[in-house]
């Protein structure tokens, strides 16, 4: 049966929507920077910024962008300069075209790139521990392994069909399966680990040093900026799993607006870190200390490194002791 959503309209729809969500992820990425690289007062020294969330954003930002021109460019050549047999739609499903095998491959780097972002983080809050996140780091190479085998078949099968075609559903639906699978259960891990310091300091005592009165405990907006920007993402990836496992053109469009959000989501939790630490500062750093261990820090975003009076911290103290021996960690 004819899909109902025919190639050209699937095409000029997901430039559409990708070319609004270009829009916001560029407005993100300003934000994000300025997060990154300035204070509510000043810029911030070179050895101060975080250059490696610099350059992962800058990145995603790219990748999203040579993705919008090569969509312009692919609409351009089939509607306007291509005059051969089948008109519009067969420039569009000669799959092996440079254009078609270069959109996917952005597509696919752009998800790797935020899961890779995502297991690191989760792999920091874990005390850089490469066992909590070997299932995921498992599933990232899965995820790299179908993207070969994606863009070999793409480039090598020189047929007129489309990116969900018979052929390329084995690679195409692997790679999407591993990494929605990737994002539940590195997010999971993540919610676990500051679930269970927040459990910790409402059975014993919570104190703020940047404000002590907050209704809302600083783990607890981490977590929901987590949650928000993991929704986000997931959802992308859950539609565009689900619209290429039934052979819908709207993957197309899927696919177009995935590749945004990805660097949107991303740069969405450095935002919201900002403002968690109460001011233009590009890392949210939360320590967990106990009695009996040293201070064990939850970097949602790994911080760079400032002098003291540049730094927000936020510390969760949580004790076991009586009052007077917390009364004397606090005096300490």
């Amino acid at each position: 049966m004819a899909d109902p959503f025919p190639i050209t309209e699937a095409q000029l729809t997901g430039l559409f929507v990708e070319s609004i969500l270009f829009g916001v992820h560029m407005v993100s990425l300003g934000y994000c920077l300025q997060a990154l690289m300035s204070t509510k007062t000043r810029w911030r020294r070179s050895s101060e910024i975080n250059w490696p969330m610099v350059a992962i954003s800058c990145a995603l930002f790219a990748n999203a962008a040579f993705d919008v021109s090569l969509g312009f460019y692919h609409n351009m050549k089939a509607f306007v300069f291509y005059t051969g047999p089948g008109g519009a739609a067969a420039k569009f499903t000669d799959i092996s075209n440079w254009v078609n095998v270069l959109k996917s491959l952005t597509v696919v780097v752009q998800t790797m790139i935020g899961d890779a972002m995502l297991i690191y983080r989760c792999w920091v809050v874990y005390h850089q521990s490469f066992l909590v996140v070997s299932c995921s780091i498992v599933l990232w190479l899965g995820c790299l392994a179908t993207t070969i085998w994606v863009i070999y078949l793409e480039a090598t099968l020189h047929s007129r069909v489309l990116v969900s075609a018979s052929q390329l559903q084995p690679a195409g639906t692997s790679f999407w399966a591993l990494t929605i699978v990737l994002n539940i259960i590195t997010t999971g891990l993540l919610l676990w680990r500051i679930h269970s310091v927040e459990s910790s300091n409402r059975k014993y005592r919570i104190h703020s040093i940047t404000d002590p009165d907050r209704r809302r405990s600083t783990l607890q907006r981490v977590m929901l900026s987590i949650i928000e920007s993991g929704i986000l993402y997931s959802i992308a990836s859950l539609t565009t799993f689900i619209t290429f496992v039934i052979g819908s053109n709207a993957v197309y469009v899927t696919t177009d607006a995935e590749i945004q959000i990805v660097g949107i989501a991303f740069n969405l939790i450095i935002i919201r870190a900002s403002n968690i630490a109460g001011f233009g500062d590009g890392s949210t750093m939360v320590s967990a200390q106990t009695s009996a261990t040293q201070s064990a820090p939850l970097q949602i975003i790994h911080g760079s490194q400032m002098t003291r009076d540049q730094k927000t911290e936020v510390h969760v103290l949580v004790t076991q002791d009586s009052k007077q021996d917390y009364e004397n960690m606090k005096d300490s």
